[in-house]
């Protein structure tokens, strides 16, 4: 079983997340706080302050060819997300959502600043397919555990881009020759491909929550429908897990929670 309601079984949970990579919790936020966070995402967007990324600097399947092409302004996420609003740091805070995540990296546990921490969209006409990837190509810490929490903004499933994830590929080693040199998961590779075939596309909806580790491998396709997709993200590693030095990882402190 992936998917937790209220009340939400601690224990439970977190044996699932040790043996799958993630879980998935069914109404977590009030439409009420959803509401509040999607109006002051709709603003940050709005203003378009650094720092964003756009779909054409990715270059990932389907993105605009340049940023001056058409679409070539469209922005995949906003980074930097807590530091913008209050009503960011209260979501990536909130108790309810800390007392879930500490059963899984520990008692005292830090807001990354760097990776995630960030507003991702799906535009209709312009989103790119992100391929099959783990977190952790470009984070660098001591340790790999890091947990990330996606909030949906709304409707998320496979035709408007919504995250598919591999249950338990987060114990899974591959050889070097599985990765292209971006380090996506090549997905005719003969140790990719029966993996690859065990995904599961969820539906979710307004208020749900993926906790999911940042080994566990994920994809996510673009948005084919005519409304946007919006999601917000926030990473977490324990206290006393460290960024290595000099490192991206290190580049902003975190904010320990």
């Amino acid at each position: 079983m992936l998917e937790f309601s209220h009340p939400i079984d601690v224990s439970a949970l977190r044996t699932t997340f040790a043996e799958q990579g993630l879980v998935i919790l069914r109404g977590f936020a009030p439409l009420a706080e959803v509401a509040l966070i999607r109006d002051a995402a709709m603003k940050a967007l709005q203003a378009r302050a650094e720092p964003l990324e756009l779909e054409a600097s990715l270059a990932y399947p389907g993105a605009p060819s340049s940023i001056d092409a058409q679409g070539g302004q469209t922005i995949r996420r906003l980074r930097g997300m807590v530091a913008r609003s209050p009503v960011f740091m209260q979501w990536a805070t909130h108790p309810r959502l800390l007392a879930l995540l500490r059963p899984l990296l520990g008692e005292r546990i830090t807001l990354t600043q760097v990776h995630h921490n960030s507003l991702m969209t799906k535009q209709p006409s312009f989103s790119s397919d992100t391929l099959w990837h783990r977190d952790l190509r470009y984070w660098r810490f001591s340790q790999p555990q890091l947990v990330s929490c996606w909030l949906a903004l709304g409707d998320e499933n496979p035709e408007n881009g919504g995250l598919g994830f591999i249950p338990a590929s987060h114990h899974l080693t591959l050889p070097e020759a599985a990765f292209d040199a971006r380090e996506f998961l090549l997905a005719e590779h003969p140790d990719a491909a029966p993996w690859i075939a065990k995904a599961q596309f969820p539906r979710l909806s307004a208020g749900d929550v993926v906790l999911f580790d940042a080994r566990t491998f994920h994809a996510a396709s673009r948005n084919s429908t005519e409304k946007t997709k919006y999601s917000l993200v926030m990473s977490y590693h324990a206290s006393d897990n460290l960024p290595l030095k000099n490192s991206r990882s290190a580049a902003e402190p975190g904010v320990d929670c």
